[in-house]
């Protein structure tokens, strides 16, 4: 009877086995075909010249250091299915096309079209911003277009020259809040016991789960670096709009008193009180556009260039035998290995290795915009960049919208560290956590027994937690609060006994971190290379992107979707642009997977 049993299930397998890999080679026997004839009906094309036009630049999807790899397949399955998946930008390409557009004959200015750009950081937006400063020494003009200005999005268009809204639109400031849920009573009434290990009273992760608000210790941190981000916001847009600060965001009552100017107009408040230049329809800003830039040669709209089309365009550095290598960090830092939205030990440990391997490689900038994770990951990762230093190749640091906890664990070491006065950093601290279920399975009727020849062995979720386990947690915590504080003492030539009043999880911004020696020098990314090459004596060096290795099947879909064969494809399949357009997927790695279960993670800077 068994054998029957599974000779049958056998039957299945084989059955689904031979069908699965019918579908897949009949798809990829479908790509190859449709390849083939793409390529064939593609005739060549005399190029001509650019014409004069703006730039027309749509920030609608999520501002990111560096774009993930996409997956053709989950792109495929997302445009079947109908789900819409956020875009994704690369701030410094962003940047290179603005700065490229500025000595541009053919770029008569730029349009920012920002009414669709999702909640974006500050530290990202000023970047742009500076940027944009820079294009206006051209003398050509920057005008903004919106039907509403959430507040991120007028941070960026009151760089322009010209601010134009929907007459039933307006401008919607608020300022800055973070909140979070707190657990404790929620945890009680589930009799559910958790079992928290950490250092320092400023380490406020896991507050939500021993209490039911803030401590003061947290609110006063909270505080100090978000009305430090409130008063730059202000102050940037203040001095772009040339207003007032208390006029720019007046008091409620004097707020309230200027809406009943206007009968509550939001529209014919933000012009009257100059938050925005000229009330526009959409058909009055198209002929705007028309009469400052030109009418396009199909006379649908006025001459543009779009941003995805410029940028594909952008020159790249001359060929030179010195290379200074830029890495970017992004994401939660997590053990194993991973490519998307998340800074994978292993993974980035191989694009380290190519460039140790690289001769030319004469330094290393490493990008760091992460709240932190896994304190062993980030040690690992750390440890390579190590490496390089042995080598007396300098590893220079430029911190991003945050680098906070293991984010800051991996830069503690670096050579020269770059920061935005509105990085969000420190957070050095050690946390360890997890919860026991012995009380809510006994109210179910449910016991635990057995044998074990240890206690360490009895560790399980489904019994209380033996003492003496809990006292070896809480040393190995506060053993890696050392580990973590050493290396910051020494990296960046504190002494030990001043680094309690830095460290115990307080949070600073890039500013703070200048003042207490967290950080060297405010500064961003192309300031951090134009350091490494100093440094260097390099006259001449190229800037090469690490990026993670690609298997043989990855890599046959990446050049697949980014070469002249992509293009070719997206002519001649219907809709098969919009699978260019699809973000990235849920992370496969997940975030808590340190193999002692101790963390150095900022969860407040996450929000941020």
């Amino acid at each position: 009877m068994f054998k029957l049993i599974k000779s049958i299930f056998r039957f299945f397998w084989r059955t689904l086995n031979f069908i699965r890999s019918l579908i897949v080679n009949l798809f990829l026997l479908f790509m190859v075909v449709m390849v083939i004839i793409a390529l064939s009906s593609v005739s060549p094309e005399p190029t001509e010249p650019p014409t004069a036009a703006a730039l027309h630049l749509v920030l609608d999807g999520q501002i990111v250091e560096q774009r993930q790899r996409v997956n053709p397949m989950a792109e495929f399955t997302n445009e079947m299915l109908g789900n819409t998946v956020e875009k994704e930008f690369d701030l410094h390409t962003i940047v290179k096309a603005i700065d490229e557009a500025r000595t541009d004959s053919n770029i008569t200015g730029i349009v920012l079209d920002v009414g669709s750009m999702p909640s974006t950081s500050q530290t990202k937006l000023a970047t742009i911003g500076q940027a944009l400063l820079h294009f206006k020494d051209s003398g050509k003009p920057i005008i903004a277009y919106a039907d509403y200005y959430d507040q991120h999005q007028y941070y960026l268009a009151s760089f322009a020259d010209s601010l134009l809204l929907n007459p039933k639109g307006a401008v919607l400031m608020r300022g800055m809040n973070s909140r979070r849920l707190f657990f404790k009573d929620a945890i009680d009434n589930l009799d559910v016991t958790t079992h928290i290990f950490r250092v320092g009273t400023h380490k406020s992760f896991v507050e939500p789960y021993l209490r039911n608000d803030m401590s003061e210790e947290a609110k006063q941190d909270l505080a100090h670096w978000m009305d430090q981000l409130w008063q730059s916001y202000l102050t940037t847009v203040s001095t772009n709009r040339e207003l007032a600060a208390d006029h720019l965001m007046p008091e409620p009552a004097a707020l309230l008193s200027r809406l009943k100017e206007v009968d509550g107009d939001g529209a014919r408040y933000a012009e009257k009180f100059g938050l925005v230049d000229q009330l526009t329809t959409r058909t009055q800003a198209k002929q705007l556009l028309i009469d400052t830039f030109g009418e396009s040669d199909d006379g649908s709209s006025y001459n543009n260039r779009s941003y995805g089309e410029y940028a594909q365009g952008l020159s790249n550095d001359e060929p030179s035998d010195n290379t200074i290598a830029v890495i970017v960090a992004q994401g939660a830092i997590v053990g194993g290995s991973g490519q998307e939205n998340v800074i994978a030990a292993d993974t980035v440990i191989a694009q380290l290795n190519q460039a140790l391997e690289d001769e030319q490689v004469k330094a290393i900038v490493v990008r760091v915009d992460s709240p932190g994770g896994s304190a062993f990951a980030s040690e690992l990762i750390r440890e390579k960049f190590q490496q390089f230093q042995e080598k007396d190749i300098p590893v220079i640091v430029s911190m991003g919208s945050v680098a906070a906890s293991g984010g800051y664990w991996i830069s503690s070491t670096a050579d020269y560290i770059f920061a935005s006065p509105t990085t969000i950093t420190g957070s050095i601290g050690i946390f360890g956590m997890f919860a026991t279920l012995e009380n809510a399975l006994a109210k179910l009727g449910i016991n635990s027994d057995g044998y074990a020849t240890s206690t360490l062995a009895e560790v399980s979720p489904f019994q209380a937690l033996p003492n003496e386990v809990k006292q070896i947690i809480q040393l190995n915590v506060e053993h890696g609060y050392k580990d973590f504080v050493s290396l910051v003492s020494s990296g960046r030539d504190i002494a030990l006994e001043d680094m309690d009043s830095i460290a115990e999880g307080r949070i600073w911004t890039g500013q703070d971190a200048v003042d207490n020696g967290l950080v060297d020098q405010l500064g961003g990314l192309n300031d951090a290379i134009e350091y490494a090459a100093n440094l260097n004596n390099l006259d001449d060096y190229q800037v090469k992107r690490l990026t993670p290795p690609l298997s043989s099947r990855d890599r046959f879909i990446a050049q697949l979707f980014d070469s002249q064969i992509g293009g070719a494809l997206e002519s001649a399949i219907p809709n098969w642009a919009l699978l260019k357009t699809v973000a990235e997927q849920a992370p496969a790695v997940d975030k808590f997977n340190d193999p002692l279960g101790q963390y150095s993670f900022c969860a407040v800077c996450d929000q941020m």
